[in-house]
């Protein structure tokens, strides 16, 4: 009776050549974009191993609010941001608009059409994955905060976010055009 013995499966060509083009492109990015090498860094790591990091949602996405997502029939809050809530207003020059549903309408177009992966870093109360998620090398989450469709959300995600939320409010993008009830508070009645 001979013996069956287990080989390692080695790496094609393919998967190096994949791998030394991440690495490169991780080396000419440097410090410039995080978002980017972390995006650049998640690739290497499931080019090696050949498996996909853990607690990962992937696939395609639909835009519940901007700040939730149905990636391939889970849902996934964003992490460490807070969007204007779907019916919320906000007041720009004397009048209302409805900030909530252009955040919404923002976060599609942030995505267009792309696959969506997320990473986990919690779950909610309601059993959600909370997430930080890209579509391509795009963070989501930072998009968000960055062209002002939805603020840091320091108490759940820290500081994370809090650069970008200096420049959409220097450069009053988005909800920073206009006076709003931080979402959160919103929720609570104080409309």
């Amino acid at each position: 009776m001979k013996k069956s013995r287990k080989t390692k499966r080695r790496a094609g060509p393919k998967v190096w050549l994949a791998a030394i083009a991440l690495v490169a492109a991780l080396f000419l990015i440097g410090d410039g974009n995080p978002q980017l090498r972390q995006a650049l860094t998640e690739m290497l790591q499931e080019v090696i191993t050949g498996e996909p990091l853990a607690d990962q949602q992937a696939g395609n996405a639909t835009v519940i609010d901007g700040d939730t997502l149905d990636v391939a029939g889970a849902r996934v809050r964003l992490f460490g941001i807070d969007a204007p809530e779907a019916g919320q207003t906000c007041r720009r020059a004397g009048r209302n608009w409805a900030c909530g549903a252009d955040a919404e309408k923002a976060l599609v177009s942030a995505i267009a059409g792309r696959g969506v992966r997320c990473e986990e870093q919690d779950r909610d109360r309601y059993g959600r994955i909370v997430g930080i998620c890209r579509a391509g090398a795009e963070n989501l989450n930072a998009w968000m905060v960055e062209s002002g469709w939805a603020v840091a959300y320091r108490q759940y995600g820290g500081p994370i976010y809090d650069p970008e939320e200096v420049v959409a409010r220097v450069a009053q993008r988005g909800i920073w055009s206009s006076e709003f009830v931080l979402p959160w508070d919103w929720r609570k009645g104080e409309r």
